[in-house]
């Protein structure tokens, strides 16, 4: 167990090992995107507030015109479990004829990424491009495609890098395991 903020906790991944996922990340999007956008730079749509942190590591790895964009929607709050989809901030720019490349910090039970594909479309993107920096080893009862994946993790709670427990932990360096009391 490590101590953290949050109280001790498992560390699954460290920040070189995050670092690395997302420099991964980076080339496998580079090798598919380099030549989509000849003439229209790639829309890249950060999740608020979770993949603020990856965002900030991939961009600087990403060899294509790109205009930055973000959206801001929630399952969790203050909670450990997901519930109601709330939408707080729209994107600014026209998401019509766009490739966009929709950064979120996890995939978990694929709700708010799937609704965010699907916002896309119907704002009239071109093509959707999907990338998580985490994605949780468990079932799904929604079919949603992802890309780009950095890391794998357990089904359990997990913080840090972004990442947050009821709103603590996004600066933790690297990936935790929620303490089971927490």
């Amino acid at each position: 167990m490590t101590p953290t903020h949050l109280g001790p906790a498992e560390h699954l991944f460290s920040a070189e090992e995050v670092e690395t996922a997302i420099q991964r990340m980076a080339v496998a999007i580079n090798e598919e995107m380099e030549h989509l956008t000849p003439h229209r730079p790639v829309l890249l749509l950060c999740v608020l507030t979770g993949a603020v942190v990856v965002v900030g590591q991939l961009m600087p790895h990403l060899r294509f015109p790109l205009v930055l964009d973000c959206v801001q929607v929630g399952r969790y709050g203050d909670e450990t479990s997901g519930g109601v989809l709330q939408w707080r901030t729209c994107p600014k720019e026209s998401l019509a004829g766009a490739v966009v490349l929709l950064v979120d910090d996890i995939l978990d039970e694929g709700v708010t990424l799937q609704a965010l594909q699907e916002y896309c479309m119907v704002e009239g993107a071109a093509a959707v491009h999907t990338a998580v920096m985490v994605r949780k080893i468990r079932s799904r009862a929604i079919d949603v495609r992802v890309d780009y994946v950095g890391l794998e993790v357990p089904d359990r709670f997990v913080f840090g890098y972004g990442l947050d427990a009821r709103g603590l932990g996004r600066n933790a360096p690297g990936i935790f395991v929620l303490p089971e009391d927490g």
